[in-house]
């Protein structure tokens, strides 16, 4: 248990640094992206406005965010122009500002985006990255602006590769860390989960040697005097604290198994035993049984945990279910052909607006006071649950028209 411990702790801590640092370097990329496209731009939008040349040092370039794009930008950016006619003649090219477009290549980009229909966005042409947009103008004509963002794409695709790089190492750091100190961290809920688990036990054996004496007591004042409504109450009781003392019983020896060996069950079988324990029971009750098991249904898992979920259902069921009510069980193939579902329902007229998820909760009663009728702890739902989590099952309650209903669907 402390290794599996640990292991949940170091994973659960990983995980929660993972998403930080994916969160810290989205961020970060997205920042870099979105300052560099802005910059790139505005620029563009200044050659424009300009006819595709590059204003002089007289021009006021407006300040971008944080950014104040400086008359010497006009030394620095390479970028090349086109200006095409409305019936594709070329109007004006210029191609002073870059070394690998001539004239000719730089009419032959401009007119294969015309003919997409594209006016923004970026190419990739001998080994450059380009950024473009377009402008067209009132006699028809259209003004294409290229920027060579060549250097400043490869600085961000630095940059990311760092972020993931710095990423990993912190990631990796830190999960050296925790796993150096998880033995540390964890050790405080193993020690207070044994002890709680050490205390069940004893508690449990304390109970049985008491239980065991008002029990004869009982019965022989009922030899004695014969039975009335005190005996009788009292071995209720008896048999009610008994019964809590074997589930408290239960759930610490789930909580103790660390790994459960699943082989092939035969849930058809294990079910119609389960079945035809509880019908009688349930019909001496007053109450009608209704069941539908597919015969012939295998899944891995384990026997005993499979008998302990159909059994802890079909008493739940009966102890629940409204007077003169029907039970309902039904054990089928899944949907989609491989595993099975195991459903048991219940007449509950009074279920409407109940928190059902709650009834997984240890001693969790849906009559507040603890005084119903009925004899149940609270705790059958929640071993079902556990039993679930060792077997890779899942269980879920749903109501229904009158009915509440367990669900179990097995891999």
């Amino acid at each position: 248990m402390l290794n599996r411990l640990r292991a949940q702790f170091v994973a659960a801590a990983t995980l929660a640094l993972l998403l930080a640092l994916a969160l810290v370097m989205v961020f970060g990329y997205y920042l870099a992206t979105g300052t560099f496209e802005q910059q790139i731009n505005t620029i563009i939008d200044v050659l424009l406005e300009n006819d595709g040349v590059m204003p002089t040092t007289s021009f006021h370039f407006e300040p971008v965010g944080r950014l104040v794009i400086t008359p010497e930008q006009q030394f620095e950016t390479r970028f090349f122009s086109v200006t095409l006619g409305e019936n594709g003649t070329v109007s004006a090219v210029n191609t002073l500002s870059v070394f690998s477009v001539d004239d000719k290549e730089a009419v032959t980009i401009a007119k294969n985006l015309t003919q997409q229909e594209l006016s923004d966005g970026q190419i990739i042409y001998d080994n450059s990255v380009y950024f473009y947009k377009s402008k067209l103008h009132s006699d028809g004509s259209r003004l294409f602006v290229f920027v060579d963002c060549t250097s400043r794409v490869w600085i961000i695709r630095q940059v990311l590769y760092y972020l993931l790089l710095v990423g990993f190492i912190i990631l990796l750091f830190f999960s050296l860390i925790l796993i150096f100190l998880s033995k540390r961290v964890v050790n405080p809920f193993i020690r207070n989960s044994e002890k709680q688990k050490q205390f069940i036990t004893n508690a449990s054996h304390e109970l049985k040697t008491p239980l065991a004496v008002i029990s004869a007591n009982t019965e022989m004042v009922e030899m004695l005097n014969g039975k009335d409504k005190w005996t009788e109450s009292t071995m209720r009781q008896v048999k009610r604290l008994n019964s809590l003392v074997s589930e408290l019983v239960t759930l610490s020896k789930l909580d103790e198994k660390d790994e459960v060996v699943l082989a092939d069950v035969d849930v058809s079988q294990v079910v119609t035993e389960q079945a035809d324990t509880f019908e009688q029971v349930i019909l001496q009750q007053g109450k009608r049984f209704e069941r539908e098991i597919t015969e012939g249904l295998h899944i891995k898992a384990e026997r005993r945990g499979v008998q302990e979920l159909a059994s802890i259902l079909l008493d739940n069921a009966a102890k629940y279910c409204d007077d003169g009510g029907v039970v309902k069980l039904s054990c089928t193939a899944k949907a989609q052909g491989k595993g099975a579902r195991l459903a048991v329902s219940n007449s509950y007229q009074n279920g409407a607006g109940v928190d059902y998820r709650r009834f997984f909760e240890r001693f969790y009663k849906e009559d507040e006071s603890h005084n119903s009728k009925k004899s149940g702890f609270g705790i059958g739902l929640s071993i079902a649950q556990e039993i679930c989590n060792r077997l890779g099952a899942r269980i879920q309650v749903s109501y229904k028209n009158g009915e509440i209903t367990f669900t179990i669907l097995f891999k």
